[in-house]
C-alpha cells in the first residue's frame, strides 16, 4: 500500500468519523507509541475559532526569522496530507511520513479511532524523533476533548476570537464553545487572548482563576491597530511599527497580534531571545494558502483576464464576516461585481454566514464540496430569503467558472469550506 492510497482512501473510508468525547483513544495508541506527547519541550498550544492557523502561520516564520528550529501541527491538509505536519521548517516528506503511518496502523490494530487522533499520534511520533526549539500545536476541533489535548506540559496557550461553529459537538451557545477552547489552559500557564465577546468575560476569569493561570488580553495588556498605512503593535513593555503583513486582508492584523504578544511573553519568561527587526520580516515573509489567497494560474485560464478569483476558508459567521469586510474594502479601490461560488458542510448555520454579503454580494453559485456531505440550492434558497441574492446550482467549481467565463469586470470569490478551498487551490 503505497502513501497516495495512504491519502486519497484509507483514512477516510476506515477511521471513525467522530471525535471521541474523552481522550482515551488518543491516549490508548499514545500509550503503545511509548508517550511521544510527554518528551515535547518548547510547546505552544492553539485553540479559538478563527484565525488558529493564520497565527500559527505567523509565530512559525517569526520563530524561524529568529532562527529557532520549528515543528508544527496543523489542520486540514489542503493538496497533501503531509501538509498538515511540519519538521524543522518543512512538510513532512513522503518517506517519513508513509514510515510513521505504517508503525503506528501496526500498533493500532484493529482498534477504531478517528483520522484525526491517529495523525495526532502522528504528528507527536515524529516530533519526538526529529527534536525541533518549539513545537507549534493547532486544536482541531474544540479543546478540552480534542486530541492535541493529550499534551501535558504546554509553555503558552493561545485563545483566538471564539464565535459560534461546530455546534453539534461543542454546544449551541457561545459559552458551551468556550467552555470546550478555554479546556487547554494547563494550570499554572500563561495564555495570550485574542479579542473576545464580552459575554464570555466572566466565564475566562473564572476558568484562569480555576487553573491559577495568567491572561494576557488584547485591548488590556496589548493592542494593535492600523493608522494609515502603518501598523503598531504595543504591550507594556513593547512597541513595535510594521507596514507589511505576508497574508491578505486587515483581518490577519489582530492574528499578527497575537503571535507578536505570544513571543513577547515568552521573551519576558526568558524562554526566547528575540529581535524586533526579525519579527518584522517573519510577519511580513508569513505565507498560509487557503486565507483570502488570489488565483492567478489554471483558473484565469477559465475567466476573463478582467477578473479576479479570491479563495477562503471562512465557513461561519464570523469568517464570513471578516471576508464581506476585505471584499468592501476591496470595492472602494477597484469597485467590481462580486460573485459568491458557494460550498459548506451540513452543519453550518447558513442563514448568518450569508448575512455577512448582503448588499455586497448578489449572485451566489451552490457547488457541491468533492466527497462531503454539502448544503444545496434549496438549503440556500431558504437560509436567505429576503436577502436579495440570485441563487443559481453548479455541479462543480469549474461548472459554476465556466458560467461566468463571458462576464467582465467581475470579483469572483470561493468560500464556505476549507475543503473546498483546497478543491479550488488544486485547479489553479
Amino acid at each position: 500500500m503505497d502513501l497516495k492510497i495512504f491519502k486519497d482512501k484509507f483514512f477516510y473510508d476506515n477511521f471513525l468519523i467522530n471525535p471521541d468525547k474523552n481522550l482515551s483513544r488518543v491516549k490508548s495508541i499514545l500509550s503503545k507509541l511509548g508517550n511521544p506527547e510527554a518528551t515535547l519541550s518548547n510547546v505552544i498550544h492553539i485553540a479559538g475559532t478563527n484565525g488558529k492557523g493564520s497565527t500559527l502561520a505567523f509565530l512559525k516564520s517569526c520563530l524561524i526569522e529568529n532562527n529557532y528550529s520549528v515543528n508544527a501541527f496543523v489542520s486540514p491538509h489542503l493538496k497533501t496530507l503531509n501538509e498538515r505536519i511540519i519538521i524543522k521548517g518543512s512538510i513532512i516528506d513522503d518517506d517519513s511520513l508513509d514510515q510513521v503511518i505504517r508503525e503506528c496502523l501496526s500498533i493500532l490494530g484493529k482498534k477504531k479511532i478517528s483520522f484525526f487522533e491517529f495523525m495526532t499520534a502522528c504528528a507527536f511520533e515524529l516530533f519526538k524523533r526529529n527534536t525541533s526549539d518549539w513545537s507549534l500545536i493547532e486544536v482541531g476541533m474544540g479543546g478540552s476533548h480534542d486530541a492535541t489535548n493529550s499534551i501535558p506540559n504546554k509553555d503558552l496557550s493561545i485563545i483566538t476570537p471564539i464565535s459560534l461553529d461546530h455546534e453539534i459537538f461543542l454546544g449551541e451557545t457561545i459559552k458551551k464553545i468556550a467552555t470546550e477552547k478555554l479546556g487547554i489552559i494547563n494550570h499554572k500557564s500563561t495564555v495570550v487572548f485574542g479579542p473576545q465577546e464580552e459575554s464570555l468575560e466572566d466565564l475566562i476569569k473564572d476558568t484562569l482563576s480555576q487553573k491559577n493561570s495568567t491572561g494576557f488580553f488584547y485591548g488590556k495588556d496589548w493592542t494593535i491597530k492600523k493608522i494609515n498605512r502603518i501598523i503598531k503593535y504595543e504591550d507594556g513593555d513593547n512597541k513595535i511599527e510594521f507596514q507589511s503583513i505576508g497574508l491578505k486582508g486587515d483581518h490577519q492584523i489582530i492574528n499578527a497580534g497575537m503571535c507578536i504578544a505570544s513571543l513577547k511573553i515568552l521573551q519576558r519568561k526568558e524562554k526566547i531571545e528575540l529581535n524586533d527587526n526579525q519579527i518584522k520580516d517573519g510577519i511580513a515573509k508569513t505565507f498560509w494558502p487557503g486565507r483570502l489567497t488570489e488565483l492567478s494560474r489554471g483558473l484565469k485560464i477559465i475567466n476573463n483576464v478582467s477578473c479576479d478569483i479570491w479563495v477562503d476558508g471562512c465557513h461561519n459567521p464570523a469568517g464570513s464576516n471578516v471576508i464581506a469586510e476585505e471584499i468592501i474594502r476591496m470595492n472602494e479601490k477597484n469597485k467590481k461585481e462580486t460573485v459568491l461560488i458557494l460550498g459548506m458542510s451540513k452543519d453550518k448555520k447558513i442563514d448568518k454566514f450569508l448575512d455577512n454579503f448582503k448588499g455586497i454580494v448578489r449572485e451566489i453559485l451552490v457547488v457541491p464540496i468533492k466527497n462531503r456531505e454539502s448544503i444545496n440550492f434549496d438549503q440556500v434558497t431558504n437560509a436567505s430569503k429576503g436577502m436579495g441574492f440570485n441563487i443559481l446550482e453548479k455541479q462543480s467549481i469549474s461548472e459554476a467558472l465556466e458560467s461566468i467565463a463571458r462576464r467582465d469586470n467581475l470579483r469572483i470569490l470561493i468560500c464556505g469550506s476549507l475543503y473546498l478551498a483546497a478543491e479550488a487551490l488544486l485547479m489553479d
